[in-house]
């Protein structure tokens, strides 16, 4: 499959932002300092327990990183009546850059790697959906809706949706 300029950007823009959100989101609560809280170590395993407010059970164990609920209407980049996930899925993570460039949705799912891939690659068919690889060779479905790019990248335990200007 031949890989485009504007898929290789795509590429390179979106593993930036996935990772920054990644370590923003571990940032943690003591503010870096390494010093102890001050909590008991039953206060602190009965918070891990119990996860962060509002978030979905289904997003604990795909995506620890997930602070609070996410939503959708975030997402200024997200095309308008761009469709449901084609696979059963929960909505764990919503994030964009500084600027608003790229915005990321990221989804909990059972579903398998395939079954991600094959029903984007259908549900996004209006927006010239491709499966290719991504920079380190892992298989991902792009599209194109104006001039928002749009990449679906399965992971263990769900996928992210990122889309960038």
């Amino acid at each position: 499959m031949k890989t485009t300029r504007r898929s290789q950007c795509l590429r390179a823009a979106v593993a930036v932002p996935l990772v920054m959100a990644v370590l923003a989101a571990c940032g943690g609560e003591s503010g870096g300092t390494g010093e102890d809280s001050g909590g008991t170590a039953e206060e602190g395993a009965a918070a891990a327990g119990d996860g962060a407010a509002g978030v979905p059970e289904d997003c604990r164990d795909a995506f620890p990183q997930a602070l609070g609920p996410a939503d959708l209407s975030e997402l200024a980049l997200l095309p308008e009546g761009f469709p449901s996930p084609p696979v059963e899925a929960t909505l764990c993570i919503t994030a964009e850059t500084i600027g608003g460039a790229q915005e990321t949705a990221s989804y909990a799912s059972r579903a398998t790697e395939d079954e991600i891939l094959a029903g984007y690659e259908s549900a996004l068919a209006a927006y010239g959906a491709a499966r290719e690889q991504d920079g380190i060779g892992r298989p991902i479905v792009t599209a194109t809706s104006g001039d928002v790019v749009i990449q679906v990248t399965p992971q263990d335990g769900g996928f992210a949706l990122a889309f960038a200007r």
